[in-house]
């Protein structure tokens, strides 16, 4: 396994200087002088001067790109062009909202997920297996950012029990819980129809092979085969899902983070990129992709731990 986890680490490194020439190359899709756009018509020209100096705009491309990856290497991401703070401090100030949004967003999608479509696959044609069936098709088809919307209407408005807005962080942990309660959930409703649906179609074909009708027939109890022999092999498909997910929750963490008014990475992408301060959306979705690559090799990573019997070549 050492040698396969190297293997994939090593992999990693073009497709993050892939993701680093892209963030470079941001600048130069706007349209006449970076400085200006990202100061506006109104700016005077030792502004401009000043912003040009600063980030290296008046250099040749090459001595550019030299000053952007010698400062990753450093572990400095550059400074906002409006705040004057560093991106990285930012960043790192906004991230720990966003990654306990995912955790906790994942974290019910996968618990809730998996024992339905689990449920679904033992009960087949049964009235359960089709409710589960209808919510899981539901729950794919409501977007992230309309759940929100029917949740803060409902829990905040309708019936006003949980806070709408904001993450808590002056209330200490209930606070922070209590604030996640409604955007884990808006951000997790899609994923757990999605891996409901995954597991159920996984577990069917895995109760239908040759092994579990040999434990069968040795009347080993039904609940056993189904949820210590036949779930581990079922659930390595969503595994893969939730690895790949990552992303999608990133994603969607945006719009959440908007509409919830919490202070995490998507919200402060989102709000760079209306001030056209690119050092920090080029910092925030560099971070975004390095999680997003680190996912997906713990989720390759953890098949082995799932079924000890798959062999990493």
């Amino acid at each position: 396994m050492l040698k396969y986890i190297i293997k994939r680490v090593l992999w990693m490194i073009p497709t993050l200087i892939g993701v680093l020439i892209i963030l470079f190359s941001l600048t130069y899709m706007l349209p006449g002088d970076p400085a200006t756009a990202m100061l506006g018509p109104r700016a005077t020209p030792e502004l401009v001067a000043a912003l040009n100096t600063r980030l290296h705009l008046d250099e040749s491309m090459p001595v550019r790109l030299g000053y952007y990856l010698f400062g990753i290497v450093k572990g400095d991401l550059g400074t906002s062009v409006w705040s004057g703070h560093k991106v990285g401090s930012l960043i790192f100030t906004a991230l720990p909202h966003t990654v306990l949004l995912a955790i906790c967003s994942l974290g019910i999608a996968a618990v809730i997920g998996i024992f339905m479509g689990a449920f679904g696959a033992v009960r087949q044609n049964s009235v359960i297996s089709r409710i589960v069936t209808i919510v899981s098709l539901v729950g794919v088809a409501v977007p992230d950012f309309v759940a929100a919307l029917l949740l803060m209407l409902l829990f905040c408005v309708q019936f006003p029990i949980l806070p709408a807005i904001g993450a808590g962080t002056e209330d200490g942990i209930t606070g922070i819980a209590v604030h996640l309660i409604l955007p884990a959930t808006a951000l997790g409703i899609g994923w757990v129809g999605y891996l409901s649906r995954l597991t159920r179609e996984s577990m069917v074909d895995v109760l239908d092979s040759d092994y579990i009708r040999t434990a069968r027939a040795f009347a080993i109890p039904q609940r056993l085969i189904a949820y210590s022999y036949a779930l581990k092999n079922a659930i390595i498909p969503t595994i893969t899902v939730i690895g790949l997910g990552v992303g999608k929750l990133l994603g969607g963490a945006v719009f959440v983070e908007i509409i919830f008014n919490r202070p995490g990475l998507g919200k402060l992408i989102v709000d760079a990129v209306y001030a056209r301060d690119f050092p920090v959306v080029q910092g925030g979705i560099l971070v975004a992709t390095i999680f997003f690559v680190l996912a997906n090799l713990l989720a390759d990573i953890s098949y082995g731990f799932v079924n000890p019997q798959i062999q990493y070549d």
